[in-house]
């Protein structure tokens, strides 16, 4: 798994934006690694952290390379 600061930096752009817009002020390295690590559909995960689909397969596919 990469860390955080190693991904692309336009998805950790992503993953920080999200994260500002979230009223309970999260972390983006811990979202990150919070879908990284998580199992289920792409469906799930999505509705789970209540992010696009597309963002868990960024992070799914980035993070491991």
């Amino acid at each position: 798994m990469k860390k955080f600061d190693e991904l692309d930096e336009s998805l950790q752009n992503e993953i920080i934006n999200i994260c500002k817009d979230d009223i309970y002020d999260l972390n983006p390295r811990f979202l990150y690694v919070n879908i990284y690590f998580s199992t289920g559909s792409t469906r799930m995960l999505s509705q789970l952290f209540e992010v696009p689909e597309a963002l868990i397969i960024k992070i799914k596919e980035e993070g491991e390379n």
